[in-house]
């Protein structure tokens, strides 16, 4: 099969397929990921589609949390030469986000960390923190919801997590909604690269 049936090109990104040869060289030394971070996650695209009209500023500071492969933090260091950090539990996801940022020209950071430990004093060194695909599990609803009020004390300007509307996120939303000022859902789709659909769940800092 020929290198470039598994190579994607979307929103100004190359993207690798599972089945690149670099992708299966990351694995077979070891870098099988953990927690569900075997491929980029649909929702990413909902994101970058959202930012092509609704940008963030040059030089934002961005923590993409559960970021798995880093798409979303690698679009934003792409686009709005931002100063990413990605952060994921799984150590195993983050040499796939290295790999992906140097072949699309960027430099990132990258962390080990849980939502939980995110502390407020951390989440402060940030500007936007984005997310997709990240609420899959029930109780991961309320380590978001607490990570997301840490991170309006802390100064962070804008909260994006997209999802395909799970109950998990569903409940993140409702929540978020109920309590939080300026936190508000927006529905939206893509044709390409892949036909995805889903919900932006977006809290604004006062």
């Amino acid at each position: 099969m020929a290198v470039n049936s598994q190579v994607r090109r979307s929103f100004g990104l190359r993207i690798l397929k599972s089945g690149h040869k670099e992708i299966r060289r990351l694995k077979n030394a070891g870098h099988e990921p953990e927690i569900h971070g075997n491929k980029f996650w649909n929702s990413s695209y909902l994101t970058m589609d959202y930012l092509k009209t609704h940008p963030i500023r040059k030089r934002a500071r961005v923590m993409e949390i559960g970021c798995g492969w880093g798409l979303l933090g690698i679009y934003c260091a792409k686009m709005f030469d931002a100063r990413v950090t990605g952060v994921d539990a799984d150590k195993h996801v983050l040499p796939y986000m290295e790999l992906h940022a140097k072949i699309n020209g960027v430099k990132v950071n990258m962390e080990q960390n849980s939502f939980e430990k995110l502390s407020t004093a951390r989440l402060s060194e940030f500007d936007v923190i984005v997310g997709s695909d990240i609420c899959f599990w029930d109780y991961m609803t309320v380590p978001l919801y607490n990570l997301i009020r840490r991170a309006l004390r802390a100064g962070v300007k804008q909260v994006i997590i997209s999802d395909p509307c799970r109950p998990p996120f569903t409940e993140l939303a409702t929540r978020c909604m109920d309590r939080l000022a300026n936190a508000d859902t927006i529905e939206r789709a893509v044709m390409r690269p892949v036909h995805a659909s889903g919900e932006l769940l977006i809290v604004k800092n006062r």
